[in-house]
């Protein structure tokens, strides 16, 4: 067991220590290794470092390179089975807790909720670029140009993505959006309100479809 004076647990040269273990090479392989998204290995590694810069008596560690990975182990499959627990059935739901998680409210989110929430973002972000073309041919063609409806969708939903990413994200923005991006079916003339509210919910309704079919629950829980 190191003893007390041991630059790896008193006082600042403990966190040294921790800074230094966490940028090893060997151990962000293993980060990544276990969370098979380079993204995800960055917030567990930084997760387990501010766990272990937690610890009250370090010293009492024996192996603290050791105990780092396994926190880092613990920290990586939390945050895997949180991304996967994120996609939920509700779009509505999950606008509502972007705001309370992303919204500027008086108290600071909870570190791993906005992890979490970033997260989930960045990974729909990365299959909307690889699946994008495959993905807007399911979204339904709502107006007489159906096309054009599709891109609308895929539009708005990416730009929601890149908001929560960003941290600005607000549901209330998501109408105004969808009418920027197809002004014709979203804002159009001498169409009745309550028509133009029951489009601007179906459009809502797919992007969330749309984005509840781009994560593989399956692999993010293995």
């Amino acid at each position: 067991m190191p003893s007390p004076s041991s630059p790896a647990t008193e006082g600042s040269d403990y966190l040294d220590y921790l800074t230094v273990i966490r940028e090893d090479p060997q151990v962000k392989n293993l980060a990544r290794a276990w969370a098979r998204d380079p993204d995800l290995a960055e917030d567990a590694l930084q997760e387990t470092y501010y766990a272990m810069a937690r610890v009250k008596n370090p010293e009492l560690i024996e192996d603290v390179r050791s105990y780092f990975c396994r926190v880092l182990m613990r920290k990586t499959k939390y945050l895997r089975s949180q991304l996967g627990a994120a996609v939920v059935d509700d779009f509505s739901g999950l606008a509502d807790a972007c705001q309370r998680k992303l919204g500027g409210g008086a108290l600071s989110p909870p570190f791993d909720e906005l992890v979490n929430t970033k997260l989930l973002a960045r990974t729909w972000l990365r299959c909307l670029a690889s699946r994008g073309a495959a993905l807007t041919r399911d979204v339904p063609g709502r107006s007489p140009d159906p096309d054009r409806y599709r891109l609308a969708v895929v539009t708005t939903a990416v730009w929601m993505l890149l908001a929560i990413v960003r941290g600005d994200f607000r549901p209330e923005d998501l109408n105004p959006t969808l009418r920027a991006a197809f002004r014709e079916w979203f804002a159009a003339d001498g169409v009745a309100a309550n028509s133009v509210q029951q489009r601007l919910s179906r459009g809502r309704t797919d992007i969330g479809n749309l984005l509840k079919t781009v994560v593989n629950l399956d692999e993010l829980r293995s």
